[in-house]
């Protein structure tokens, strides 16, 4: 009895399984909110390259370090062609991309002028451009990055309360490159505010083209023709140690006070604020900036606009430290960012 009621058991419980076995699906499916499959859908196949003027700097290493970030983790492929600080390579390097049709192309623009008409071809064959941090006057898809004026504006206003009453208010302006799109528009934010502080001079301006070895001879040869000489801005923090080298050297770190920015850099940034390198510091977060680059190509993958006809525009916020203000979580590195941080 016992082993024909067992048998029983066993029969039922075969069919149970078997029925289960046709109607269990081999793998469940994901509920659909109505956007998810969508959006995931959206990423495969997809191509983005950047054109950037060199990974050697923090800046376009913060900005690919999310990117590549979201690329591996939503499917799309990342391709990176370097133009290694020459304009005729950018140029090769965007014309070549142009052949080549990827979904969207991301530009460095070098200078204001040199790839206007390679972002409008770009578009024309189709294709999505956001200029990244340094704009061109032509509008592409979208734009990321400072708003470099402003940041003059912030630079000067600074360099103005450390060299008001009680001062020379003699002030020295360090440039980039003449024609690079910070600089015009920075030089222009400078220019235009220290109009407005009658005790704050602009004694010398010259251009050190981001480089920080010629912003050091530049610094030191205006130390020695201004004795009383009181700050100096600088428009970028790679460039700005030099200036900062060249007041140590001269021995008048109390009388000289450098307003410098940059992108928040770890190393670059927040160890010189905090050690007294850089009195004040205009933030331009490349952090941020990563972010909501990377949040510009989801939306452009998945809206596919016709290529030129709805730009729009991201100006990050910028940011006043000081060796005051200055807190562990103002900067970043490039591993923070890798790690979405």
């Amino acid at each position: 009895m016992k082993l024909s009621m067992f048998k029983r058991i066993g029969a039922v419980a075969a069919v149970m399984l078997g029925v289960l076995g046709q109607v269990a699906p081999a793998s469940a499916e994901r509920p659909d909110d109505g956007l998810i499959l969508k959006y995931q859908k959206a990423f495969e196949g997809k191509t983005v390259a950047f054109v950037p003027v060199t990974m050697g700097w923090d800046l376009t290493q913060g900005w690919m370090a999310a990117v590549q970030r979201d690329a591996d983790r939503l499917g799309y492929e990342l391709t990176i062609r370097d133009a290694n600080y020459s304009v005729d390579a950018g140029a090769q390097a965007i014309s070549q991309l142009i052949n080549e049709k990827p979904d969207i192309i991301i530009i460095q623009n070098a200078d204001m002028q040199a790839y206007v008409k390679l972002i409008r071809r770009a578009m024309d064959a189709g294709i999505n451009v956001i200029q990244m941090n340094m704009k061109t006057p032509v509008n592409s898809d979208a734009f990321v990055g400072g708003d470099w004026y402003g940041v003059g504006v912030e630079t000067a206003k600074e360099a103005a309360r450390l060299c008001g009453s009680g001062t020379s208010g003699k002030i020295a302006l360090i440039q980039g490159p003449v024609t690079a799109p910070p600089n015009q528009l920075g030089v222009a934010g400078v220019e235009d505010t220290l109009v407005d502080y009658p005790d704050a001079t602009l004694v010398a301006t010259q251009a050190a083209d981001w480089d920080a070895s010629k912003a050091h001879s530049i610094a030191s040869t205006i130390i020695k023709q201004h004795d009383d000489l009181c700050g100096f801005i600088g428009l970028w923090d790679n460039m700005d140690v030099g200036i900062a080298a060249a007041i140590r050297e001269s021995g008048k770190q109390d009388q000289i006070k450098l307003v410098s920015t940059g992108g928040g850099n770890k190393d670059l940034g927040c160890t010189n604020v905090e050690s007294g390198a850089f009195s004040s510091y205009v933030k331009v977060d490349t952090r941020d900036q990563a972010k909501v680059l990377a949040s510009a190509i989801q939306m452009l993958l998945q809206t596919q606009p016709e290529p030129g006809t709805q730009p729009f525009a991201v100006y990050t916020e910028n940011q006043i430290l000081t060796p005051d203000t200055v807190a562990p979580t103002s900067c970043w590195t490039v591993d923070q960012i890798k790690l979405g941080n």
